[in-house]
């Protein structure tokens, strides 16, 4: 071997003598090391979840016990009495909702009123200012009678002049004198036989109102509410539709001549007289036919 290569091997193997064996270095850190695995393991071995889970029971009951958190009656009364409460509670909310209720009723209750007295009002004005049509017509016919009756009582002119058209007012008030019959009057909506009585009516209606032998006459039929009307036989519908003077005309004859024709009573208009002259309201029946605003309707006797 070379001097120079000699020499630091020798150095290399001199220092590498100084140094102590791996397994010799540390003993101590290894025992301490294990000691304290083996303290770890006695631990986790010798304390279980179950000895904790019952150590933590025991405690737990203990405080409970101290604290006088323990079950008791006074406990299951309260729960009782909560109970009761609930249903105090909900008895007193159907008390409310029954007594909103009845306000709402007593209120409909109360509008109902109001709207029968409002009703009844507007029927009364009616009734009054139809009365007073009423008498102011029959104070005119009775005036146009006298002023008729003068005029005949006068003598005659000897030379009459040019025969002009009457009037049918004048027609009407010279048809008003007389109830003979010199026309019979066609009955064509009748469901059988009309009464004599009415028939002879009819008959005196058609011979003196200008135009009512023109218009349909309706007679029997088992529909009439009365018994002692249409379905007797004893009532007339007398049909004028659209023509309401005609109506008037054939109503202020039925007046004039009440007892002769045995008028019982007469409905036009939504009113109904049962005495000469004096006309009552009747409730709407909900059609124009129904209320008689386009007939005439004449029960007799």
């Amino acid at each position: 071997m070379h001097p120079r290569t000699l020499v630091p091997a020798l150095r290399r193997t001199t220092r590498s003598d100084r140094r102590p064996p791996a397994a010799a270095r540390r003993p101590a850190l290894y025992l301490g090391a294990a000691a304290s695995a083996a303290l770890a393991v006695n631990l986790v071995v010798g304390t279980g979840p179950d000895a904790q889970a019952e150590a933590a029971g025991t405690e737990s009951v203990s405080v409970a016990r101290q604290l006088g958190l323990e079950a008791s009656p006074e406990a299951a009364d309260a729960s009782r009495d909560l109970g009761a409460l609930s249903d105090l509670a909900a008895s007193r909310s159907s008390r409310e909702d029954a007594r909103v209720a009845a306000q709402f009723a007593q209120v409909a209750a109360d509008q109902a009123v109001l709207d029968r007295q409002r009703a009844e009002a507007e029927a009364a004005a009616r009734k009054a200012a139809e009365e007073a049509a009423a008498r102011k017509a029959a104070e005119e016919a009775a005036a146009r009678e006298a002023a008729q009756r003068a005029a005949a009582a006068a003598p005659a002119p000897r030379r009459a002049p040019a025969a002009s058209a009457p009037s049918p007012a004048a027609g009407l008030a010279e048809a008003a004198r007389s109830v003979a019959a010199t026309v019979r009057a066609r009955i064509s909506n009748t469901a059988g036989a009309i009464n004599p009585r009415a028939q002879a009516a009819a008959d005196a209606v058609v011979s003196n109102v200008p135009g009512a032998a023109s218009i349909t006459l309706g007679g029997t039929r088992a529909s009439a509410a009365d018994p002692g009307g249409h379905p007797s036989g004893l009532a007339v519908d007398y049909m004028v539709l659209a023509n309401g003077a005609l109506g008037d005309a054939i109503v202020a004859y039925h007046v004039a001549h009440w007892n002769e024709l045995g008028v019982e009573y007469v409905i036009w208009k939504q009113r109904m007289m049962s005495s000469p002259g004096v006309w009552k309201p009747m409730a709407d029946r909900g059609s124009p036919t129904a209320n008689h605003m386009d007939h005439p309707h004449v029960n007799y006797r």
